[in-house]
């Protein structure tokens, strides 16, 4: 009888063993890797049966879509069998509702028993329901689901939970943060809203004088920076449990990111044949450089390889046997879009910016010494001087447009008078040597930027105090006479127009009759340039003798240092390095951007005017 009775025992113990092992492997089969990708997913589902067969193709459908192949995700999704078991079903909902948001379409959350969802999947419900609010522009409700999400967000995803959750309330005007409802108890979310009035009300851009010194305006800028310290620093007093303590230094601009724990294996994707070898090349040169200038950084073990030699995918297939963990490049903006469409399991730090900078499926960074980004800077420097009514001369061309477009969306961002932007597109050289040999000035005068567009003709102002020219030096050399000739007067010098102009103008070999005409004029620069005197030692002869060569150079620097700490880039850090091509930020999309430095030009030499350094 006992023996009987043991029999029993075992044998229920053994069937006991087996369902919670045959449970654990269903659970298992749900996990969700980040670091798989959708053919990963798709493959195991192939090799399977069953309900486990089914938990691969949820999971497929999953990594679908975080790459943005909805066609197929939902291909695979009205494929999966009726009788789902309640985990399951419950997947299948998350990632329809996930669906629904991205395709911006009405999805209905009554679906789900709250009750019955886990953490992982609490947070994935809460992230379609902002979606969702998002789509309806509803800020209040926005505001509630940031703080439903910070429940249930990993550890591991915390800080940039906390860094969106900051992006959201910083960007609300104050009519927009007055509409989000708090009650007595929401103390979290009174310390947003108040810490967001907080930075808002101290952290405008200080406004310098005509008559102010290079010192005075550093120490503008040094007190204002002090009063925000001290404001943000009196509401952490007020709210010293408040989550957003855990990123305060990234709300003061004070931090600096230190490089990442372990050194990296690195793929370096440039052109190094064809009619982009110059540049590749001294990127590449800049990139191996890097670690003379910086010794105290860890090395990384660097694989350059030509992306004219091969496809994007034969080459990241290539980067993923040999072990990479991160992937520099590529720098032309056909292959970034290419490797952001592929969406490499390995993250990517491209070189150059892509149209579209929606999320990518794996962490993707752009880093590019973008004319559009420099045109932003010259807004902010240019209004910091008190100027209203900016003209910009830029190319006839698509850059140009592009060009003026950017500097008018910032300016439309800082002013607070509502001042506009106005533009005057010009020829090419041969157009404007004509103009010239027959005296034809360039007249003050230039459309409105609108959106998208520039507004219709027979909408010209005049009036300006500010000129900011995107031009090469050839251009250039033609352009500030003939603004002299239509205005009859000398523009810029000592005049009540102010002269700006871009870094491209800016070259090594210029005529010295260049830098006196175009005396009182401020440029911008890389540091690496204007401290060129100091890193002679640092760069090879062939580059110091070509700026556009130079500033290449500098991004390979600077490149290989954000790789250094590419572990703990993420969106909104502000002047987080001080970098060869200017101070280093980053926006929400991962895009780093750079403030340069503004130099003067003074009776044939430039020196720095301290204004942005």
């Amino acid at each position: 009888m006992n023996l009987k009775r043991s029999f029993c025992v075992m044998l229920i113990m053994s069937l006991f063993v087996f369902l919670v092992g045959c449970s654990f492997e269903s659970n298992k089969s749900l996990d969700f890797d980040e670091h798989q990708n959708s053919n990963y997913y798709l493959s195991q589902a192939d090799n399977s049966t069953g309900s486990i067969k089914v938990n691969w193709q949820l999971l497929a459908i999953r990594a679908l879509i975080k790459e943005n192949k909805f066609s197929q995700a939902n291909a695979l999704l009205a494929n999966l069998p009726l009788n789902l078991n309640a985990e399951q079903q419950k997947e299948k909902l998350l990632s329809e509702g996930e669906i629904a948001v991205k395709k911006r379409r009405k999805f209905d959350l009554n679906q789900f028993t709250l009750d019955n969802l886990t953490n992982s999947q609490l947070y994935r419900y809460y992230a379609i329901k902002l979606g969702l609010d998002i789509n309806n522009k509803d800020i209040n409700a926005q505001a509630h689901d940031y703080l439903q999400l910070e429940k249930y967000v990993s550890e591991t995803e915390k800080r940039q939970l906390l860094i969106n959750t900051w992006n959201f309330f910083r960007k609300l005007k104050s009519d927009k943060l007055g509409k989000i409802l708090v009650d007595e108890n929401e103390t979290v979310l009174r310390g947003w809203v108040d810490l967001a009035y907080t930075y808002q009300n101290n952290s405008n851009k200080h406004v310098s004088q005509d008559d102010d010194t290079p010192e005075i305006i550093a120490a503008k800028s040094e007190n204002q920076k002090q009063l925000l310290n001290q404001a943000i620093n009196n509401w952490a007093t007020q709210y010293p449990h408040h989550p957003a303590n855990e990123i305060i230094s990234i709300l003061t601009g004070g931090k600096t990111l230190s490089v990442d724990a372990n050194a990296k294996n690195v793929a370096l994707l440039l052109p190094l044949n064809g009619s982009s070898r110059i540049f590749g090349e001294t990127i590449r040169q800049g990139y191996i450089n890097a670690i003379n200038l910086f010794p105290q950084e860890p090395q990384q073990n660097v694989i350059v390889l030509d992306t004219t030699s091969a496809s994007m995918d034969t080459l990241i297939q290539q980067a993923q046997e040999q072990h990479v963990e991160l992937i520099v490049g590529p720098l032309l903006k056909n292959e970034v879009t290419k490797i952001k469409e592929l969406a490499p399991t390995i993250p990517v730090l491209a070189l150059n910016k892509v149209d579209s900078m929606a999320s990518s499926a794996n962490k993707m960074c752009f880093f590019a010494l973008s004319p559009e980004d420099e045109a932003k800077d010259a807004a902010g420097h240019i209004y910091s001087q008190n100027k209203v009514k900016p003209l910009l001369l830029v190319p006839q061309t698509d850059l140009g447009r592009r060009v003026a477009q950017s500097f008018a969306m910032e300016w439309s961002q800082l002013s607070t008078n509502n001042s506009q932007a106005y533009v005057q597109y010009f020829g090419n050289t041969t157009t404007l040597s004509a103009n010239m040999n027959h005296n034809i000035g360039i007249i003050l005068a230039g459309n409105p930027i609108l959106n998208d567009e520039v507004s219709s003709e027979g909408m010209l102002s005049t009036g300006f105090d500010a000129i900011y020219i995107y031009s090469s030096y050839d251009e250039l050399t033609l352009i500030k006479p003939m603004l002299d000739m239509g205005a009859n007067k000398t523009i810029g010098n000592s005049s009540t127009i102010m002269l700006y102009s871009s870094s491209k103008s800016h070259v090594a070999n210029a005529s010295k009759d260049f830098n006196y005409d175009m005396n009182k004029t401020e440029y911008a620069e890389i540091p690496m340039i204007v401290n060129q005197k100091d890193n002679t030692n640092n760069i090879p002869s062939n580059v110091q003798k070509d700026y556009s060569l130079m500033r290449l150079y500098a991004m390979g620097i600077d490149a290989w240092r954000l790789a250094n700490r590419f572990n703990q880039l993420s969106s909104y850090q502000p002047n987080f390095l001080d970098g060869m091509t200017g101070k280093l930020s980053t926006t929400d999309q991962c895009e780093v951007t750079r403030t340069l430095s503004w130099q003067q030009y003074i009776y044939g030499d430039a020196k720095s005017d301290s204004k942005s350094e």
